[in-house]
């Protein structure tokens, strides 16, 4: 889990660094609820069948990301 927090912070940082990410953004931070939302949209998708909440979590970190 540590390693793949790294590497979305890494891509975080990344997009920071080329000036297309909010500039306010803790890349620790958006890269933990990145995580969490795919591990959260996850867990309702194998209990529902449904992926409505793994894509709109994932919309929701995007539109925050890239604000």
């Amino acid at each position: 889990m540590r390693r793949w927090q790294e590497c979305v912070r890494a891509g975080i940082e990344a997009t920071l660094a080329v000036g297309e990410a909010n500039p306010a953004l803790d890349p620790d931070r958006t890269a933990a609820a990145v995580i969490a939302t795919i591990q959260g949209g996850v867990a309702v998708l194998l209990a529902t069948g449904s992926a409505e909440h793994l894509e709109g979590g994932l919309s929701l970190c995007l539109d925050h990301l890239l604000a």
